[in-house]
């Protein structure tokens, strides 16, 4: 059994708090407001939220001191809101400040409720003066950096040239290793904080400091801004760091894509040539980096560059080809297109690809015969998928289309099937009602996460029943996502209760007529008083991140550098290592989901390795021992294989959410190109709408960024 992982945290309340507590203990109570005041502090919970506008509303220090007392009285969500909200009022008023601000500032500080954290960060952040003060105090305290790095951030907002050196010290351009107060060694600064340090030095920076910041910095996204501000403040020395960027083959796409930006705004076609050597290379030109040269020539609108591209088209490699493919495409010359066309029959998947996709966005109806001839000869499982979405581009929402989409709606195979439910649904064609209907009791789980969504756009009463119908049948993600559709379309508040929601169909399904956005505006609000409300039980989590699907999986890092000292953290009286959190982290998990769950655990390094080679298991007390043990046994070596490993997550039918932890950039397996792996999720995710959550340590890893976008999952950095 692995060491118990905590936190240490240092109390650094009693520094900020000190003036706060005596100023309460001299204040004499006036009235009317201390009548208020008295009033809140007897109801507490019970108190209307009326009388905490009241109170603000006096704008006086008794009031201030008084809100900042209830504040600590009472429990729901919803009142202790609104104190901090009205709290952050006093920020203007002169006698009033102080003791407001530093309550707000112990809230920020020491709530675990993010909401009320970032609430009172919004409060100190209305005050230039001892609001800011006490944001640079919550930055250079022990906090965790859930708290410091918004707090920089509203700090940035109200940035001065007097603020300067300290930006530069968070900053920390050469990365300096540092002391704390006790003479040990801090671990180096969250990217995203140094990033926003750098953000607000950016203003007081010159062109020498701009430049010795792109040569020196280590993070992409502080690189690209020193060379964005360079470009856009017409420093001499732009062009000429641009063009060292886009020739730093060591650099990320994205550096260099800004960098190819730049050289189009300032240089014109003159950069034509570099852009075309560039494009063949594939060894040192990322395909982000391509796609984003390709896209600047075909906006570039050069007529000789437009002649020169056409006669490239259908030749080369197929990253010559889909390149040549999306610099031109305003080119509408009809000898032109028919060339392109050609590209449908192409032995490579990703010209194919690319073809089918420039052709819809073109609207090329010439092409309607060759794209239905790739939907009844496909090469691939994939391309009728292509050939799909392009003839819907083309075609609209014509009667005839949806009822041939109808019939693809019943297809075998996942993509293709729910790839013409959402087009149905886009259409919101009533007379496919039965269509989608039936797709909501299909056994695969997206196939009917799409119908539900077809059917919440349909708004039509006998989807309501249908959904209704439904619900209890469902768990997890794909029941919320039903009671979700279900409040949207009605504005009833059941939830997801599968019984209330059937007894009030039997009442009003009769009379039922889909709600107006003016009743789902008074519902909402209504919704959002009861969810402040209440009381929830702890839900599992994962790196802080709720677990709340009943069919996941969670794909961690197990390379050698997850052996490096994680900040923060022990085992015991030493400092825990990156494997150490994450097999506690996933002990912590597992031990907490709900029985019943579909869950399964993947490692991956120069390899992946699973803890159920079968797929998803249903969470018991077996399968919750067998995976405990398995996590228990997880060591760290060899190097970082992410691709790999979200391939075989993705490959399971039964998932629909995953956590992905990882501390490097990807260095093994299939693709280690980020933009690659970047577009090759997206693809598979198209369709099938698994929420992707991402977890960086000891860095801002863009690609786990990305995808976590993408998949409409979050993203977090931990050191």
């Amino acid at each position: 059994m692995p060491g118990q992982v905590d936190d240490r945290r240092v109390d650094w309340r009693p520094a900020l708090l000190g003036s706060f507590l005596c100023a309460a203990g001299v204040v004499r109570a006036q009235e009317p407001v201390a009548a208020q005041i008295d009033e809140l502090l007897r109801h507490k919970d019970d108190a209307p939220v009326e009388l905490v506008d009241r109170i603000a509303a006096s704008r006086t220090r008794e009031a201030a001191l008084g809100l900042a007392k209830a504040l600590d009285g009472v429990g729901s969500l919803r009142l202790r809101r609104e104190i901090v909200r009205a709290l952050g009022q006093f920020a203007t008023v002169p006698e009033a400040e102080q003791p407001a601000l530093q309550k707000l500032a112990d809230v920020a500080g020491t709530e675990e409720e993010e909401e009320l954290r970032l609430e009172a960060l919004a409060g100190l952040g209305r005050s230039a003066t001892i609001g800011k003060a006490l944001l640079q105090k919550l930055v250079d305290a022990e906090l965790p950096d859930v708290v410091r790095e918004p707090a920089l951030a509203r700090h940035v907002e109200l940035a001065s040239q007097a603020d300067a050196e300290w930006y530069r010290r968070i900053w920390n351009l050469e990365q300096q290793q540092r002391k704390d107060a006790k003479g040990n060694l801090q671990a180096p600064e969250l990217n995203s904080i140094r990033l926003l340090a750098f953000r607000g030095l950016l203003p007081w920076l010159g062109e020498d400091e701009l430049v010795a910041t792109l040569k020196r910095e280590i993070q992409p996204k502080i690189r690209r801004l020193a060379l964005l501000r360079l470009h856009q403040q017409a420093m001499p020395r732009a062009t000429e760091m641009a063009a060292w960027v886009l020739d730093r083959v060591d650099f990320p796409g994205a550096d260099r894509a800004e960098a190819a930006r730049i050289l189009v705004d300032r240089t014109g076609a003159k950069v034509v040539p570099t852009f075309l050597d560039l494009m063949r290379k594939r060894d040192v030109t990322p395909d982000d980096l391509r796609e984003a040269m390709a896209r600047l020539l075909a906006e570039l609108g050069d007529e000789a560059t437009d002649k020169r591209l056409a006669k490239l088209i259908g030749r080369g490699k197929p990253h010559e080809q889909v390149f040549v493919l999306l610099a031109t495409a305003r080119n509408q010359d009809p000898k032109f297109l028919a060339a392109v066309r050609k590209g449908l029959v192409d032995e490579a998947k990703e010209v194919r690809r690319a073809t089918a996709a420039v052709l819809g966005e073109r609207r090329d109806r010439e092409a309607l015969p060759e794209l239905r001839a790739m939907l009844q000869k496909p090469r691939d499982p994939e391309d009728v998928r292509l050939a799909l979405e392009a003839i819907t581009a083309i075609e609209g929402f014509s009667s005839a289309w949806l009822r041939e989409l109808g019939g693809y709606a019943g297809h075998a195979d996942r993509d293709v099937r729910n790839t013409a439910i959402e087009a149905i649904g886009r259409a919101r064609d009533r007379r496919q009602l039965d269509v989608l209907v039936a797709a909501l009791a299909h056994a695969d789980w997206s196939t009917r996460l799409s119908a539900v969504e077809a059917l919440q756009s349909l708004q039509h009463k006998d989807g309501v029943a249908a959904l209704v119908g439904r619900l209890g049948a469902e768990n997890g993600r794909l029941r919320r996502r039903i009671a979700e559709a279900l409040w949207r379309l009605t504005a009833q508040p059941f939830g997801e209760d599968p019984a209330a929601w059937l007894a009030w169909w039997e009442a009003a399904g009769s009379s039922f007529q889909v709600a107006s956005e003016k009743e789902l505006d008074r519902a909402e609000r209504e919704r959002e008083r009861r969810r402040l409300d209440a009381r929830t039980a702890a839900s599992p989590k994962f790196f802080g991140l709720r677990v709340e699907s009943r069919r996941v999986v969670f794909v961690v890092d197990v390379s050698g550098s997850m052996l490096e000292s994680m900040y923060g953290r022990y085992v015991g009286r030493r400092g825990a290592t990156r494997i150490d959190v994450a097999r506690q982290e996933l002990r912590r998990a597992i031990e907490r989901l709900e029985p019943g769950t579909l869950f399964n655990v993947m490692a991956f390094a120069s390899s992946v390795a699973c803890w159920r080679k079968e797929g998803v298991a249903v969470c018991d007390a077996a399968t919750r021992a067998s995976a405990l043990e398995w996590v228990d046994r997880l060591g760290a070596a060899g190097a970082t294989n992410l691709f790999d490993s979200l391939q075989l997550a993705f490959a399971d039918p039964d998932v629909d959410t995953i956590y992905v932890m990882s501390d490097g950039e990807p260095t093994n397996g299939a693709i280690v190109d980020p933009h690659r792996i970047r577009r090759e999720v997206a693809s598979w995710n198209k369709h099938r709408k698994i929420v992707l959550h991402a977890i960086a340590i000891g860095g801002n890893l863009e690609v786990l960024e990305w995808l976590a976008k993408d998949a409409g999952g979050t993203y977090v950095q931990m050191r």
